[in-house]
């Protein structure tokens, strides 16, 4: 199974430029708004989470975070500088959280604590995109969440070491991703 790791890394990498190319496209087009602070919270995550899945081993599964972390970054300054600057507290308190979750690693040298931490907190940043899922379910695109979420199953299996530090991001990523398409068909039907 090991020599199909690296194949799983680039299908993992096919995906999700393939997902981020239609979010990126839709959000150009005025199709998709995506929550600014989401998309920069999961920019700071990504990075951590892949700085971490590279010093523990986690080879070609760490390759589809790598490029995560830069569209995230792009999708974020895009929607900052196009779409509502109205952004709550809690946002705000997300960021700083994610900034704290360093601290164990600087204290321990070993991510494993800050990796669970930022698992928790991506998940929590997933609250203000879900929250505009449910009232908006026509401002988002569910193919690029659904997208999304198969490539975090590839970049999975792609993964060189299954420690805690390694696997738990793509794992939660799977769920909440699958979660946001999951909010966006009921409430598009419920709306219908």
């Amino acid at each position: 199974m090991d020599f199909l790791k690296p194949y799983f890394g680039v299908i993992a990498v096919c995906l999700g430029l393939s997902a981020y190319i239609i979010y990126i496209s839709g959000t150009l087009k005025n199709k998709i708004k995506p929550h600014a602070f989401s998309w920069l919270l999961w920019t700071l995550t990504t990075a951590i989470v892949f700085i971490a899945q590279v010093m523990k081993g986690g080879g070609a599964g760490s390759w589809s975070t790598g490029v995560t972390c830069t569209v995230c970054f792009a999708i974020g300054i895009i929607s900052l500088f196009k779409y509502d600057k109205a952004y709550s507290l809690s946002d705000m308190l997300f960021i700083g959280i994610a900034l704290l979750a360093l601290i164990p690693w600087f204290f321990t040298k070993d991510p494993t604590a800050s990796v669970v931490l930022i698992a928790s907190i991506d998940v929590l940043g997933y609250g203000p995109t879900i929250r505009k899922s449910y009232y908006y379910p026509h401002e988002e695109k569910a193919m690029s969440f659904g997208l999304n979420a198969v490539k975090h199953l590839f970049s999975f299996l792609a993964l060189g070491n299954y420690e805690v530090a390694t696997w738990i991001y793509p794992a939660s990523q799977i769920f909440m991703n699958s979660l946001v398409v999951v909010v966006l068909a009921i409430r598009r039907r419920a709306l219908s």
